[in-house]
């Protein structure tokens, strides 16, 4: 049981680290949240979690009914429009100076509405929780499937800390060029995955 959960770890990271779309739909919202930057990972990686689970079971149950691969498709273009949103909105906080209270609760709802249309896109996504089908007993699917889960989540938050602490930094050395730059950075990173996300829909 102990193989299955790192099993489902190492499948993850490797998931979570080589998806543009994920890094790219995190990264604006990390580095405007800074301190708590961490949040947004974990919020991704639960709604990722979920998402990435309900479409496993939908997959499994309306295989022979339900039209998956159409609901996937419409999911990546939904991703794509929204990793667009999210850099023009990015954009919009470094013009408007006057940044809104609640922002922390909104991005990180944002973070889990998109880790959860991330987790729908892609029939790709359905053969990350099929190995849990086919090991040895329900226990080792479920440790596979908690270590999926927890490595989504760690990792991702990892990700999101370390842009949250650079912004963080920046921020108190007052090295505003830098953080003007790394906003654009981000932000710039998620309007041009979103695109080609879209392309690559079609």
């Amino acid at each position: 049981m102990f193989i299955s959960f790192l099993l489902g770890i190492v499948a993850s990271a490797t998931h979570v680290m080589t998806g543009p779309d994920h890094l790219a739909a995190v990264t604006p919202l990390a580095i405007e949240n800074k301190k708590k930057s961490w949040i947004i990972g974990i919020s991704w990686g639960i709604g990722h979690t979920t998402g990435l689970l309900l479409i496993g079971i939908l997959f499994y149950l309306f295989r022979e009914v339900f039209p998956i691969k159409l609901i996937s498709a419409y999911s990546e273009i939904i991703v794509g429009i929204i990793l667009i949103v999210i850099g023009l909105w990015a954009f919009y906080k470094l013009l408007n100076k006057n940044l809104h209270k609640h922002k922390e609760i909104k991005n990180i709802k944002a973070a889990v509405l998109v880790g959860i249309l991330h987790g729908f896109a892609g029939i790709y996504h359905i053969l990350i929780v099929l190995p849990a089908l086919a090991l040895p007993s329900e226990a080792d699917a479920g440790f596979y499937l908690f270590g999926f889960a927890a490595g989504t989540v760690t990792v991702m938050a990892l990700f999101a800390w370390s842009l949250g602490s650079v912004s963080q930094k920046a921020s108190l050395l007052n090295k505003k060029k830098f953080l003007v730059g790394f906003r654009v950075f981000g932000g710039s990173a998620a309007i041009i995955v979103g695109i080609i996300w879209i392309a690559l829909s079609f």
